[in-house]
């Protein structure tokens, strides 16, 4: 029997070559991938890396030698640095076969890198110890990118989905079970998306009697195989989208005449995987038709029987139809009243003002007018009328025809004389009047001012014939320093009378608050001629006014200003800081596990710890801070005039002051915890991107285990110690 030989061993130098040549393979392998690798000591931190590990975050490697565990540290984000030290420590106790993290490494350019690092102890010690550990670095940004996009991309579609309120969007697979059901079907249904997502199909919410009417309308043929209605809706839905009109049934038993639209969801290769349905609440369209149905069905029988003259007109001026008392009125039949235009009817002297209203309607400058002008009757008088037009458009805005009220003023103008005889006893009545009248022309100039307004505006009777700027001024509470010119009070055009709410009469320095009424004066000829203003003292209305402004803002549990009295004094303070350039904070408060307090012990006990926390923020703040109530447990305090730190040394004593509050509450003891966010408010921000700094710092507080105050500086946060004083 023979032994087996061995083979002899290749020479040192062979053997030397072929380890030469392996290295070289595993450097192109690691050279090939860009990785930038690693090696490290933990025992004594010695620490080598290759020239990609330094490139990665735009150094050279002469740049970073010599390289030890803090070079690593100093680069890590502070944010990462604690999770990677965890997975590093428990793959050196021997818990995990590998060191793996994915860590943000700040780039020489001041911007940030995502870096996916990986390794593990190459050699250990007799005690179990790390002595050598090996790993490689791989530039992972533009997949961490491409993930937020995605990410952003899910968001807003989904936001999308949850902003259509006004279409409820109901998604089913290919079985009918329902997978999405936005915010629109949950107000249009009652339901919850959580009550239906999974469990039901959407025939849940279609009225039995309208899908078995719907059903009896199909041919023979597609119901021969049951009365599936969410398959017959599918497989129309395949082809094309498929429309109808369907009766829901909401959760609490209320119908619905909704708008329904059923399309397929179809995957990158084409295959079916779903159906959508988009439904939009047609219930309130269909009500006013009906309404608009009996609205004209009523006025054509007020348009019949109406005592006053009433006829539509065509866009020109022809009669369409007119009632019997136009017939009265004008001594007209109606046949002979539809053969002519009111242009004929109308006296010489008024239609061009008549005509010119008439293209004021038609050109939008106003929705209706008024006149009194002379008609010729048949009979060849004059009969005056007031006279009502109005301009009847389309859906699509475009004008169809005029709608005329005409009343008989004969009579009245024939009173006018006996009316200008009891115009002396009138100003007698003025004289006592305790209000300032006047009666001015277009021009201005005051044609009559009673005993009141020549007392307060010291004209002693020479007030006639003056201009009224030069015995009067007007201003307003919103700009007191800026006139108003008098002459676009007296634009017969212009509603400047009616748009200031808060004037006020400069009288001798002093402003005085007053409520002006205008009325215009015409001739004899309906000529506008002037007005008549009443200037009425409202001191003590406005006073009440601003009392009850005050009271509207308001938070009446906490006696805290609420959120419309918060955003009123956020915007001022934006526009402070805008002018002073002075610092100003802003401070977002939420109690901590607020909600379990109302359902352990009852909503009164939780209006007790508002109230609590409401007392020390009011009195741990400045007097000239504004403490406000946002809402359930949420408060926001805004600070003039202060500066971050300043703020969170302020936030500290009001953390550690909520934190001492103990509530007695029957026999038992409340505690709370708050945690407090706090952001700068900068020139050239809206309110609600001031809101939005600090409640993130508010939600970072939350994030970080509560009672903590999360604050703005230099761009990143600081957590302050839940008991800073």
């Amino acid at each position: 029997m023979s032994l087996p030989v061995t083979p002899p061993a290749p020479p040192l130098q062979t053997q030397l070559d072929a380890a030469l040549a392996e290295i070289r393979r595993l450097r192109g392998v690691i050279d090939g991938s860009a990785a930038g690798t690693w090696e490290w000591n933990p025992q004594t931190d010695e620490m080598r890396v290759n020239a990609r590990w330094a490139e990665i975050v735009g150094y050279s490697l002469a740049e970073l030698e010599p390289v030890s565990s803090d070079t690593f540290v100093q680069l890590v984000h502070p944010d990462d640095l604690q999770r990677s030290d965890a997975v590093l420590s428990a793959h050196l106790r021997g818990e995990t076969p590998f060191y793996e993290c994915l860590v943000r490494m700040r780039h020489r350019q001041g911007h940030w890198v995502w870096v996916q690092d990986r390794g593990r102890v190459l050699e250990w010690d007799a005690q179990g110890g790390g002595l050598w550990m090996a790993g490689a670095h791989a530039d992972v940004t533009d997949l961490q990118q491409a993930r937020h996009d995605v990410s952003a991309a899910r968001q807003r579609l989904q936001s999308i989905v949850d902003a259509s309120d006004e279409v409820a969007i109901i998604v089913t697979d290919l079985a009918g079970t329902i997978t999405l059901f936005n915010s629109g079907a949950e107000r249009l249904l009652g339901y919850q998306a959580d009550e239906v997502v999974g469990k039901a199909r959407p025939t849940l919410f279609h009225d039995v009697q309208d899908m078995q009417h719907f059903l009896q309308t199909l041919p023979a043929e597609q119901r021969r195989d049951g009365t599936d209605l969410f398959g017959i809706l599918s497989e129309r839905a395949r082809a094309h989208t498929f429309s109808r009109q369907w009766t829901f049934v909401r959760k609490d038993g209320r119908q619905r005449q909704v708008r329904l639209s059923v399309s397929a969801l179809a995957d990158a290769q084409g295959d079916i995987t779903g159906f959508v349905g988009m439904a939009t609440d047609v219930t309130e369209v269909l009500q006013a038709r009906a309404e608009a149905r009996l609205a004209e069905e009523k006025f054509a029988g007020a348009f019949t029987s109406a005592a006053l003259g009433m006829g539509l007109v065509s866009l020109e001026g022809r009669w369409l139809d007119v009632n019997d008392a136009l017939c009265r009125i004008l001594g007209y039949s109606r046949d002979e009243l539809l053969q002519v235009d009111f242009q004929r009817l109308t006296h010489p002297d008024d239609l061009d003002a008549d005509l010119q209203l008439v293209d004021d309607l038609l050109r939008g400058k106003r929705a209706h007018y008024h006149l009194d002008k002379r008609y010729i009757s048949r009979d060849g008088h004059l009969i005056w009328a007031r006279l009502s037009v109005s301009l009847v458009r389309s859906e699509q805005g475009d004008p169809l025809h005029f709608v005329s009220q005409i009343q008989d003023v004969t009579s009245e103008r024939a009173s006018e004389l006996r009316v200008l005889e009891a115009e002396a006893r009138s100003r007698i009545t003025l004289d006592a009047v305790t209000d300032l009248v006047l009666s001015v022309d277009l021009q201005g100039r005051i044609e009559h001012a009673n005993a009141a307004a020549v007392r307060s505006l010291r004209g002693e009777g020479a007030l006639h014939g003056r201009h009224v700027s030069e015995v009067m001024q007007l201003t307003t509470e919103y700009a007191p320093q800026s006139v108003l010119d008098m002459s676009v009070l007296l634009d017969p055009d212009s509603n400047a009378v009616d748009l200031h709410s808060d004037l006020l009469l400069v009288q001798e320095g002093v402003n005085v608050p007053v409520d002006v009424s205008q009325a215009w004066l015409h001739d004899d000829a309906c000529t506008l001629r002037g007005a008549v203003w009443v200037i009425r003292d409202v001191t003590q209305l406005r006073a009440r006014q601003r009392e009850a402004r005050q009271l509207a803002e308001l938070d009446p549990l906490t006696e805290l200003i609420n959120r419309r009295g918060f955003d009123a004094h956020l915007q001022q303070a934006i526009a402070h800081l805008e002018r002073t350039g002075q610092a100003a904070s802003l401070m977002f408060i939420d109690l901590d596990q607020f909600k379990p307090v109302n359902d352990t012990y009852g909503h009164l006990a939780g209006d007790a710890v508002l109230w609590a926390v409401a007392n020390v923020l009011r009195h741990g703040v400045r007097d000239s801070d504004v403490v406000a109530r946002l809402g359930g447990d949420e408060f926001a305090v805004i600070l003039a005039g202060c500066s971050l730190r300043r703020a969170q040394r302020i936030a500290g004593e009001l953390l550690h002051g909520i934190g001492g509050l103990s509530i007695p509450w029957e026999q038992h003891t409340i505690r709370v915890g708050v945690s407090i966010g706090i952001a700068s408010i900068r020139a050239g921000m809206s309110v609600d991107e001031a809101v939005a700094a600090a409640d993130v710092q508010c939600y970072r507080a939350k994030a970080s285990g509560r009672n903590t105050v999360q604050s703005e500086t230099d761009g990143e946060a600081d957590v302050l110690p839940p008991t800073v004083a």
